[in-house]
């Protein structure tokens, strides 16, 4: 049966398998961003209140994603910023000196979080065993003295699937503070953030969100909000932006005390038109495809005497397959003159994600050019 899916996209000529990079982009994009070049050309500055309407829009789709409220959500330029916004604004504790992460997360991520050893607190990554991140390792870790924990949902470089509910519960009970990235897992693995009760939820719309560049996003808990007062704000920050008093500054109620000062709005008008897509087909319907196709590569791999990186157990995957080659470069170059779209990372291997636009032809053609070369 033909792929219905492929219709609503444009997709690069060749197989297209970088879904974990950029996501292929919706056709209806086009028009969206028109209305804001519209409401530019014919309002000028009268256009601010439709645009910020427009941004609404966005929080109230991915309010609708990741089953929240579209108060509780505050857009953000990229993923760096968000955690940075909130490292900035962890109230003093005593005793709580350490900041948690692991060895595989993002480096960015990384780089961020190193910067919190300037303000006394101590860095800590979460060793790595066979690949994985088991529940008790992270448990003999978030001891009394941890400040914060954070937490990738999916890695990166192994499509690992963290046990989010079960550490943060744990985290919860030792009076610590938790964040969780899901730019990897959103728009391929249903998520609920209300069930997950963390402090903080960050995550991109460029992925799997096929949102495209520049429409990143917050999601703060609204039991613990008001804890968190950040140092990064600006007029979008305000209680009322619209008072106009440089002498009276009043922290959001909501997560918009983490937007800051004047804000972009094409990005996430954009990126608005991904979320409704995926939206429209419905997570849990991308999510057993995905597994089928993902599934497929990883038997035939197998079959193939290559390595696979990630768990075989689905529940315990994120949606892309890694796998490792004796020349890595090699086979990668092999692929991209075949023009199927894939990666390669250090340490890690060649990654392949297929999202609902792929199909199991595309695949039985990637499994044909996998072979290991020396």
């Amino acid at each position: 049966m033909a792929n219905q899916y492929k219709q609503y996209f444009f997709i690069p000529k060749g197989i297209y398998l970088l879904n974990h990079s950029v996501g292929c982009l919706p056709q209806k994009t086009a028009l969206e961003k028109e209305r804001f070049f519209d409401l530019w050309k014919f309002q000028g500055g009268n256009a601010w209140e439709e645009w910020l309407s427009l941004i609404d829009e966005f929080c109230k789709s991915l309010s609708t994603l990741i089953h929240c409220n579209s108060e509780e959500v505050c857009p953000q330029t990229n993923v760096s910023s968000a955690i940075c916004k909130i490292l900035h604004s962890l109230p003093l504790r005593k005793g709580r000196t350490k900041i948690l992460l692991s060895e595989f997360d993002f480096p960015s991520m990384g780089f961020a979080l190193s910067q919190m050893e300037r303000s006394g607190y101590q860095i800590q990554f979460l060793p790595i065993k066979d690949n994985q991140l088991c529940l008790d390792s992270w448990k003999k870790h978030l001891t009394k003295d941890t400040q914060l924990v954070f937490i990738i949902h999916v890695i990166y470089g192994n499509s690992f699937l963290n046990p989010v509910k079960e550490i943060i519960h744990y985290a919860k009970e030792q009076g610590i503070f938790t964040v969780v990235d899901i730019a990897q897992s959103a728009g391929v693995i249903p998520i609920d953030v209300g069930a997950w009760n963390a402090d903080f939820v960050i995550g991109s719309s460029i992925k799997w969100l096929c949102g495209g560049p520049g429409a990143a996003f917050l999601w703060a808990n609204p039991v613990s909000i008001s804890s968190f007062a950040p140092v990064d704000i600006g007029w979008f920050s305000h209680e009322n932006p619209w008072e106009f008093d440089i002498h009276n500054f009043q922290y959001a109620k909501n997560a918009k005390r983490f937007w800051g000062g004047t804000p972009s709005v094409l990005p996430f008008v954009i990126a608005k038109v991904g979320i409704d897509e995926i939206n429209s087909i419905g997570v849990d319907k991308i999510r057993f495809h995905n597994l089928v196709l993902t599934e497929r590569l990883i038997q035939a791999a197998q079959t193939k005497r290559l390595t696979v990186l990630i768990p075989t157990e689905a529940s315990q995957r994120g949606g892309t397959v890694v796998i490792q080659f004796n020349n890595p470069q090699k086979a990668y170059e092999k692929f991209k003159k075949e023009n199927i779209f894939i990666d390669i990372r250090p340490n890690f291997g060649l990654r392949f994600s297929p999202h609902i636009y792929n199909d199991e032809e595309e695949i039985d053609k990637v499994i044909y050019w996998m072979q290991d070369e020396d």
